[in-house]
């Protein structure tokens, strides 16, 4: 499904505060997920081409360091959805850019603010390290709790997750829980759960108190979907339920397994995503095999890699072909392609 942006009658409103407008109005629609969207409310700022620069000219220092910021960040999440691969050299060029102006500017709170964009840039590129030393960085100068604190701590979450430090996310993400009931980001608070829960999964499953940890996993699932809900992010909320079907799969309850598989993939069917569709279908082919149910998993694990296919991703066709397979009980977990899948 591809969304619209709203029309914004901003005809009446100065250059600096258009802009300031379209800034505002095309993050909060990356936060729902609507990347088309969002591309859309920057024009004529920024025609939405990777690698294009904004028009800065006529506006003020402040607000074109805020243009700056946000191409950046749309840059890096357009391109991470696109699979383009220089999408965050890119980003990272326009994000320290707005960085240089916001010095410039001695507003360290915005600088402290970018420099958490610019950590996202180098955790999807794979720079942990970078990642992590940005991110504290922008944290001792974010003191004060709020959104911009808290996108900061996901951010470091992210990055030792990435590396399965998963005790040092648990200590990350429970030692700040003031913050993140406090926030007003729904999109924030949904990620923050949804982390708690992969974590509580991750820890569990080498834990011999395990049900209860998994039992602690879906409950975190349950809070970042109502968050997911109240945000109107439909891909992330598919993307949690496909988390609890795992989990349930795990848990060996099968018939509410299969109930929130079909969630998520009606969700995802609902926003056209056909790869995501796909990887919920590997999900059930995995239950279907827990179940001992070695045929109906057979045809969905084949029906999944047609889909990867034709879709072109071959890291996921792999798997795919695999489960199709391979159609015993000692079947493997999914691997978790992001932090969402797991």
């Amino acid at each position: 499904m591809r969304t619209t942006s709203p029309k914004l009658d901003i005809s009446h409103l100065a250059p600096n505060e258009q802009a300031e407008l379209r800034c505002g109005t095309a993050l909060e629609l990356k936060d729902r997920n609507e990347y088309d969207a969002s591309r859309e409310a920057m024009f004529p700022i920024w025609n939405g081409s990777i690698g294009s620069r904004p028009n800065i000219k006529g506006l003020s220092d402040a607000v074109a360091a805020e243009v700056l910021l946000t191409t950046g960040i749309l840059t890096g999440w357009l391109g991470s959805r696109s699979e383009i691969k220089k999408a965050d050299d890119y980003a990272r060029d326009l994000i320290t850019e707005s960085i240089t102006a916001f010095e410039a500017l001695h507003d360290s709170r915005r600088v402290a603010e970018a420099r958490t964009e610019l950590a996202w840039c180098y955790w999807r590129a794979g720079d942990n390290d970078s990642a992590r030393i940005l991110c504290n960085e922008a944290l001792k100068r974010l003191t004060i709790g709020g959104n911009a604190r808290a996108n900061a701590l996901i951010c470091l979450s992210f990055v030792e997750w990435a590396e399965s430090r998963h005790k040092e996310v648990l200590k990350i993400l429970t030692e700040n829980a003031a913050i993140f009931e406090r926030i007003t980001n729904h999109t924030f608070k949904g990620t923050y759960h949804n982390q708690l829960g992969i974590t509580f999964r991750a820890i569990g499953a080498a834990s011999k108190k395990q049900t209860d940890y998994f039992q602690r996993a879906i409950n975190e699932y349950h809070a970042a979907d109502e968050e997911f809900k109240l945000a109107k992010n439909v891909v992330y909320r598919a993307h949690v339920k496909n988390n609890i079907g795992n989990v349930l799969r795990e848990l060996g309850r099968f018939r509410e397994a299969h109930q929130y598989l079909e969630q998520a993939r009606r969700l995802f069917m609902r926003v056209g995503d056909k790869v995501r569709v796909a990887q919920v279908d590997d999900t059930r082919a995995q239950v279907f095999i827990a179940e001992g149910k070695y045929a109906q998993a057979a045809l969905t694990a084949r029906a999944a890699a047609r889909s990867f296919e034709k879709a072109g991703r071959q890291c996921f066709l792999a798997e795919a072909l695999t489960n199709e397979e391979s159609h015993w009980p000692d079947w493997p977990n999914q691997p978790a392609h992001n932090t969402f899948f797991s």
